[in-house]
């Protein structure tokens, strides 16, 4: 961790902690929490909060093995199906207030955090509105103003600075307001980060004028005529609804070949993407596996190193992705149906995101757990935990799934 990421971690760290004990605009501060049930919203007052309703009682299933299923680890069990009613808001001369981390909360002008698109997170996990966080907050800051309607792309957790939850967690909630018919109305988008580059270039593909942004960031606490917030796109759970994941591939796959109709071209449809950029959970035996790969006609992509529009081209046309669990396996949206990946996983650090996904775009999915080095008891311990592969497993994974007659479906 360099000592800028550390300073702005303990400097945020400093100010949340203040923030429950010196009173500062305590005025700000939430009285309440405003209740979207039905019987609520039949008598509640359009001067507060207008409610449009997406998809009501979405279900989204988990479809894998039992075998699979009972290597996930017990500290992160997913569920294996959900129900999400989703919504999209307006909430007149309202405010939003986030700590870029565990709490986004929406606030009406008669001082309620608004259910259902408030988020509050504790140890990853969506708590009730009502233990939101904010209301053991004493200090804020005074709000700043945007005159006409902003949308709240914000999400809390990774959202910020993970490029896999960029597209699952923020940039959904895109489809969600189209859906409501409210996109035209949108001065101001306010998103939870414009510092990296695959936020801007992702953005840019979607067509959004960059000087309609907001960087949550830097904009902890503003104020608008009106805001606009939706449900969270997995709702309160870690599930992929499959709208989720046709979005992200219709969206993208259709704009990168329009504005760069060939931006790489690569050699070979098969590809391994290697981990050897990141700090945690790297395969400490990574030179043999990428040796035995290059013997298949794998080649080896570091894909942080790709823009969007070379990640959209190569995994548009890949034939077959090997990778370890990670942020860089995002890109399999992009993939073409029937499309195969294996995920090689640490026996302590087995979670669904990816095998999720797998199901709801239509790949071909594989996986190989390896044994890890000590037990894993917690998230923050998977996370970060080096292990070796078996090479030779992942190598016999590899070979049955070439051998296998490859159909590609058309997208």
């Amino acid at each position: 961790m360099n000592i800028k990421t550390l300073y702005t971690k303990s400097t945020r760290k400093a100010g949340k902690i203040l923030g429950r004990f010196v009173p500062y605009n305590t005025r700000y501060k939430p009285a309440g929490v405003c209740r979207l049930t039905p019987e609520n919203m039949a008598t509640m007052k359009p001067s507060e909060v207008k409610v449009h309703t997406i998809y009501k009682d979405a279900v989204t299933t988990l479809d894998i093995s039992d075998e699979l299923y009972a290597a996930c680890n017990a500290y992160w069990k997913p569920e294996k199906s959900v129900t999400t009613t989703y919504l999209v808001v307006e909430v007149p001369n309202g405010r939003i207030h986030t700590d870029n981390e565990s709490s986004v909360s929406v606030i009406t002008q008669y001082n309620r955090v608004v259910e259902n698109v408030s988020l509050s997170l504790t140890q990853g996990k969506v708590t009730e509105p009502n233990l939101n966080n904010i209301f053991e907050q004493r200090f804020f800051s005074t709000p700043v103003k945007f005159n006409g309607t902003v949308f709240s792309l914000l999400t809390g957790g990774a959202g910020i600075n993970n490029i896999s939850h960029w597209f699952l967690d923020v940039l959904p909630r895109l489809h969600l307001l189209r859906e409501s018919g409210l996109y035209d109305k949108i001065d101001w988008f306010l998103v939870p980060s414009l510092k990296y580059d695959y936020q801007l270039e992702t953005l840019e593909l979607l067509g959004m004028p960059k000087e309609k942004l907001i960087a949550g960031d830097k904009f902890n606490h503003i104020a608008a005529d009106c805001i606009v917030a939706s449900t969270a796109p997995r709702g309160n759970h870690t599930l992929v609804p499959k709208w989720l994941c046709d979005f992200i591939r219709n969206s993208f796959v259709p704009a990168a070949k329009a504005k760069a109709p060939v931006i790489m071209a690569p050699e070979t449809p098969l590809i391994y993407i290697s981990r050897s950029d990141s700090k945690v959970r790297n395969i400490l035996n990574e030179n043999e596996l990428v040796s035995a790969l290059r013997m298949e006609g794998f080649e080896n992509v570091i894909s942080s190193k790709l823009s969007i529009l070379e990640k959209i081209s190569l995994f548009s046309q890949a034939r077959v992705v090997v990778s370890a669990t990670g942020a860089g396996l995002i890109s399999m949206l992009f993939c073409k149906p029937g499309t195969r990946i294996i995920e090689v996983f640490n026996e302590g650090f087995v979670v669904e995101p990816f095998f999720d996904i797998a199901g709801k775009a239509d790949l071909d999915y594989d996986y190989v757990i390896c044994k890890g080095n000590g037990k894993v008891t917690n998230m923050a311990q998977g996370q970060t935990r080096h292990f070796k592969v078996d090479v030779e497993q992942i190598m016999q994974t590899v070979k049955k799934m070439k051998a296998v007659k490859y159909v590609y479906q058309t997208a």
